[in-house]
Order: structure tokens, then C-alpha cells, then sequence
């Protein structure tokens, strides 16, 4: 992934200008092995702890944001696929094992109906980050039920099956592609879809016949895990790209290096810090998480919260790393050939992603913490 940083820096501003991934950066990643990470080995791919995939999508966000992004979305499918029943598993990689899967998981925007065999599934949903690559789709629904209201379901099905309505017009994070999808009455079996309730504790049934602990670990906890990759990868990127244009800088003003500012000092020491402190937090978080795996435990209601509330102090950390740099760097920041403009809005937009909202992360870890119950029903 590292290896790939330089091309994807020099693809950024195409990429953007796109709103899409390159299709040869798509086969660069390919070509890499990238794409194999946990995905079942029986199937081609080859087992890692959780953390590969979070380190390789911060390696592409030093390089180009919407490669990261886009990358962290698809790749953690392969982490998530296992988690339904092997028929789901067997009809998209037996029959093609390099199939790629998207997702879009706002619930609401769904409906699922029973019928003989299945569902009648119908919505629109926004956000489908990378759908111009992907093979599938996991889709976020709502079903039925008359002793608890609606629950929700994530469910599985072709991309070649939905509509694409381009509406992916935006100012950070555009070359993700992210338009909404939407289907009517689209018949989905029942091993294509998922109660993600089952997954709330880790060891999701079936997982016990799966070699990988990663595929024990709980899901909701850890896809804000997944949306802080590319994060850190943007603040390390535009960090490293600070720092090589400070050996040379000199100001338009007075024509003193900006190296030996203290203010500019300050700055550095400050966002080193900041983005050092994500990168450990999230390591920390799945780390221990694996570690939990191995002991045969099971975490708590109070330890998923303090996993998500992490993330997304680790998110905030990054952006406000960023905001440092930029704030720094002079009007020179504001050209269009300047990728840390670039950085600056990708940063922002996807620090926007409802899983990384402190607003809601924190003060759900605070009920947590004295006593009350979790708001989010999946937690």
C-alpha cells in the first residue's frame, strides 16, 4: 500500500475531478493483493487481524482520500460477508472470488416484505460510496414487527440490480462516487439477508467455523474504526506534506525560513501529536478487541461504547491536525493545484460520517457510564 502512495497523490486531483476511482487505480490495488485481505481463504483471499485493513486504507489516505475511502468501504466487506450464511458466501465468491461489495446502511431508506422464500425489497438509498466499482451491495432496511416496531436488516444483492441516480455533487471526498442506489420490489432470499443484532456481542453464529478472530470481533463498534482510516491517513498525509515544504519555505513577506518560526514549531509539535494520538486509540481499541477474541470473553455494553467513542475522538483529533496545518500553511493553501486544499475539504467531509459524530458517540459513552441504557439498539 505504501508502495502506491506516490501514484495515488499524482491521481488525487483527477480523481476528484472524475467523482470516481480511476479505473487504473482499481487494478492497482488489485495487482497489490489489496483486495484479498479477509476475505475466506477457501475463496482466495488470506486471514489478518482487523488492523490490516485500517492500516492499509491510512497508507492510500496519505496518497488520495477518495481511494481510501472507497477502499476501507469495499474491503470491510470481506469482513463482514462471513457474518451471513455460506450460501451468501458461495453464490458472490464462489462464483467469482475478486467480486467487490459496496454498502450504503441507512436503514430507514428500506423496506423489506416476506414472501415465499424471501423479501420483496424497495428504497432509495444515499451515500453508495464506490458503487461504480462494486459487483454487490450491502443495503440497510427496515422489516416489520409487531412486538417491537420495525427492526433493521442488512441485506445483500447484485449492483447490477439497482438504479444509479447521480447525485454526487460535492466539495470533499467527491471522486468516493457516492450517489444513491435504488430498487422496487426486488426479490432478495433469506440467506442474503442479515439481522445485525446478531452481531451485537461478536461470535455472530456460524463465525465459529471461520479460522480469523477478526471474524469474532463485534460489528457495530468497529465500523467507526473502518471511517477513521482514510481520516488518519489524510492528517498523515497532509502532515508529511507540511513538513517537506517547511525544508525550503521562506516567507513572501520577509523572506525568513518559516522553519525557524516558533509558531511554526508549535503547529508541528501540535498536529504530530494529534494524529500520533488516533493512530493509538484505534490500535488500542481493536487490539484489545482481538485480545478479547483469544480469551474467549465477550465485551461489554460499556466497553462497545468506549470502542466508538474512541474513533470518534480519533476523527476529531485528525480533523482539528489538519485544521492546524492548513491554518499555517499561507494563501498558498487555497490553490487548486495544492492538494492540501484538497486534503483540507476531504478531511472535513469525511469526518461528517454520522458513525464519527462526537455529538453523538460521546454522550452515548456518557449514559453508558453512569448507569443508563445505551440509546442505539445494535450497541
Amino acid at each position: 500500500a505504501a508502495a502506491l502512495v506516490p501514484l495515488l497523490r499524482e491521481r488525487a486531483i483527477k480523481t476528484e475531478e472524475l467523482r470516481r476511482i480511476p479505473d487504473e487505480t482499481l487494478a492497482d490495488l488489485k495487482d497489490a493483493g489489496l483486495w484479498r485481505i479477509l476475505r475466506p481463504e477457501c475463496y482466495g483471499g488470506y486471514i489478518t487481524d482487523f488492523g490490516a485493513m485500517v492500516d492499509v486504507s491510512i497508507e492510500l489516505g496519505r496518497g488520495c482520500a477518495s481511494t481510501s475511502w472507497v477502499y476501507i468501504n469495499l474491503i470491510s466487506h470481506n469482513w463482514m460477508l462471513p457474518l451471513w450464511p455460506r450460501e451468501a458466501m458461495e453464490e458472490i465468491w464462489g462464483k467469482n472470488p475478486d467480486a467487490l461489495i459496496g454498502s450504503t446502511l441507512v436503514f430507514p431508506s428500506g423496506n423489506l416484505k416476506s414472501v415465499d422464500g424471501g423479501y420483496h425489497f424497495s428504497g432509495r438509498w444515499p451515500y453508495a460510496s464506490g458503487i461504480d466499482a462494486s459487483d454487490w451491495m450491502m443495503l440497510g432496511s427496515m422489516i416489520p414487527n409487531e412486538e417491537e416496531g420495525n427492526e433493521p436488516r442488512i441485506v445483500v444483492v447484485r449492483a447490477s440490480e439497482l438504479e444509479v441516480i447521480d447525485t454526487w455533487f460535492v466539495s470533499g471526498l467527491a471522486g468516493t462516487g457516492s450517489k444513491d442506489v435504488a430498487c422496487e420490489n426486488l426479490f432478495v432470499p433469506n440467506y442474503r439477508v442479515l439481522n445485525p443484532a446478531l452481531t451485537r456481542e461478536g461470535y455472530t453464529p456460524g463465525t465459529e467455523n471461520l479460522d480469523g478472530e477478526a471474524y469474532r470481533l463485534p460489528l457495530v463498534p468497529f465500523i467507526p474504526h473502518l471511517n477513521v482510516g482514510p481520516i488518519i491517513g489524510i492528517a498523515t498525509g497532509a502532515y508529511e506534506d507540511f513538513i517537506n515544504k517547511l525544508q525550503s519555505q521562506t516567507s513572501v513577506y520577509n523572506r525568513s525560513r518559516l522553519a525557524e518560526h516558533t509558531t511554526i514549531q508549535l503547529k508541528i509539535a501540535e498536529a504530530g501529536v494529534l494524529i500520533d494520538t488516533a493512530k493509538l486509540l484505534v490500535r488500542e481499541n481493536w487490539m484489545e478487541a482481538h485480545q478479547f477474541i483469544k480469551n474467549g470473553d465477550r465485551s461489554s455494553v460499556s466497553d462497545r461504547a468506549r470502542w466508538r467513542r474512541d474513533a470518534a475522538y480519533a476523527s476529531k483529533c485528525c480533523v482539528d491536525a489538519v485544521d492546524l496545518i492548513h491554518g499555517v500553511s499561507g494563501a498558498t493553501a487555497n490553490y487548486l493545484d495544492n492538494i492540501l486544499q484538497l486534503r483540507h475539504r476531504d478531511v472535513h467531509a469525511a469526518a461528517h460520517q454520522i458513525h464519527l459524530s462526537w455529538d453523538i458517540n460521546a454522550p452515548e459513552f456518557g449514559r453508558i457510564a453512569v448507569g443508563l441504557p445505551p440509546t442505539n439498539p445494535l450497541l
